[in-house]
């Protein structure tokens, strides 16, 4: 009986093993049917009936915001922002120069805002927060009921001795452990995509991932781009009318911050050797991709192909003091147009890419465009993910879109659309205390005018189909630079099928 046992174990043990390698197998061989190209869908603006009449909307720009210039060349803006119920105030440390290493005095940073809220009795510390860019950092802190240690808190960031309590092994850990989520997440694909975009040498993407550094992080080392930053910093503090009731002139919270932050500044300039500070360094970089050059990231084992197209745009400059006016409005009114065509082909629901790629054909879960408007760069991009399958068909439909949009002009119920959207999000910024704070902080960056949004408002305003049109050829009708990241042997057949004359390079970002 119990040989019979064994026996019918060992068969039942043979059979399952098999059916498993026969699955298993059958999984291996199972075939992908690759989307067919197909020509464009346009999106629909048809009246509603019985829907009521709504008139256009009109911006009309508010004096929401203050403005104290000190002699020390520092700043106090002051927000109207009675609904929040919340004092707030922002140290912002800005630079028309990049900052090298953000990302690493970041990781700390963090480290000592969780340090703060670990050893403060203050319960607004955990408010604490950061917005960086690689031009300025801003931080800032909310409580009900300002003191006055809250200032002493945000200075305390940039003091000499701000990272003695921290573990700097912790901020070396964080920063290799970002290294590798970008790397498992897809968002690699973003470094790749700057330096295509903009070239390796560029000074922005020198400026950040120095690994050397991240690898072998000292406490000296932290301090001495922490140094290097507020060297170049110039200053400025945003607060709101519920802190400054009461308060004037020197003694107020805003004018001690700031008082304390350029006095660090001045410091650390007469001990810091800033010969060896980045370059303004912007190298030529074709407008158009003349060679066709597809760049992919390989991705083995990927289910989907994220995706990135767009261009970078010309971004004026100068150094006279005679030309530098007229350069700044060229320069405002060019980010315009980038933002005019990125919300024409890429806002979602009722843009030409997610309507006719998601709505339509159901390619993706979204496609989305933006302008990034920075101060020595400008770049517009269309970007997205897509399954393996439709790979080359996504590709396909955003080519030939932009290829539309240059040289066809917009229905005058499509325009309408453009203009309704883009003054929606003027209005909405502008009742916005934290969208006012961006806006301000881009103002001293960037050095735009306060009337931007009211420029830009007037210009939607004036706005038609053939100059629109126009804004688009401009850009358009150049080829486009394309990354993409995803099962290069899955995929590579069907993008040379759907894109003929396009050269696939494989790439890196350790490249």
């Amino acid at each position: 009986m119990r040989h019979w046992i064994k026996q019918r174990m060992r068969v039942t043990s043979i059979a399952l093993i098999g059916y498993l390698g026969l699955y298993l197998l059958g999984c291996q061989q199972i075939h992908i049917e690759f989307t067919d190209s197909a020509s464009t869908t346009l999106p629909q603006f048809n009246n509603i009936q019985a829907a009521p009449v709504i008139n256009a909307m009109h911006f009309e720009l508010k004096h929401s915001v203050e403005q104290q210039n000190y002699v020390d060349g520092s700043k106090l803006f002051v927000f109207s922002d009675p609904q929040s119920g919340l004092d707030k105030l922002t140290l912002v440390a800005y630079s028309k120069q990049p900052f090298a290493n953000m990302d690493v005095l970041l990781a700390a940073f963090e480290q000592k805002r969780r340090w703060l809220s670990a050893k403060q009795s203050l319960s607004c510390a955990d408010s604490i927060r950061f917005r960086p860019s690689l031009h300025s950092i801003a931080i800032s802190i909310s409580c009900h009921q300002l003191p006055a240690e809250a200032a002493t808190l945000l200075s305390d960031f940039w003091q000499a001795d701000s990272f003695n309590e921290i573990d700097i092994s912790n901020v070396k850990r964080q920063l290799k452990l970002a290294k590798h989520i970008n790397a498992f997440s897809g968002a690699e694909i973003d470094t790749v995509w700057a330096k295509t975009i903009l070239g390796e040498t560029h000074t922005y993407n020198q400026a950040l991932n120095d690994s050397e550094l991240a690898d072998n992080l000292t406490l000296a080392s932290l301090n001495a781009v922490k140094d290097k930053i507020l060297s170049q910093s110039s200053w400025a503090v945003l607060s709101n009318q519920a802190l400054l009731s009461g308060e004037t002139g020197e003694k107020s919270l805003p004018n001690i911050l700031l008082s304390d932050a350029v006095a660090l500044s001045v410091a650390v300039n007469a001990a810091t050797d800033n010969s060896d500070v980045l370059p303004i360094n912007q190298p030529d970089i074709a407008l158009g991709n003349q060679q066709k050059n597809l760049y992919i990231i390989d991705a083995p084992g990927s289910v989907q192909t994220q995706i990135r197209v767009g261009y970078p745009l010309a971004r004026n400059s100068s150094t006279t003091a005679t030309h530098q006016k007229q350069v700044i409005l060229d320069s405002s009114a060019s980010a315009q147009d980038c933002q005019l065509l990125a919300s024409w082909l890429g806002r979602s629901f009722s843009g030409r890419l997610y309507y006719d790629l998601r709505e339509v054909r159901g390619l993706t879960y979204g496609i989305y465009g933006r302008c990034y408007d920075n101060p020595l760069s400008r770049t517009i991009k269309f970007y997205g993910s897509t399954q393996l399958q439709h790979s080359g068909a996504f590709i396909d439909g955003v080519l030939k879109h932009l290829t539309l949009a240059a040289y066809s002009p917009v229905s005058q119920a499509e325009l309408k659309a453009i203009k309704t959207y883009n003054s929606s999000k003027l209005l909405l910024r502008q009742d916005n205390p934290m969208a006012l704070e961006v806006d301000t902080i881009r103002q001293l960056t960037s050095g735009y005018s306060p009337a931007y949004q009211q420029m830009f408002a007037d210009k939607i305003a004036q706005l038609n189909a053939a100059e629109l049109q126009a804004i688009a050829n401009n850009v358009f009708s150049r080829t486009p630079y394309i990354v993409i990241r995803g099962d290069l042997e899955k995929i590579r057949q069907d993008l040379q099928q759907k894109l003929p004359g396009w050269q696939i390079i494989e790439v890196s970002a350790n490249d």
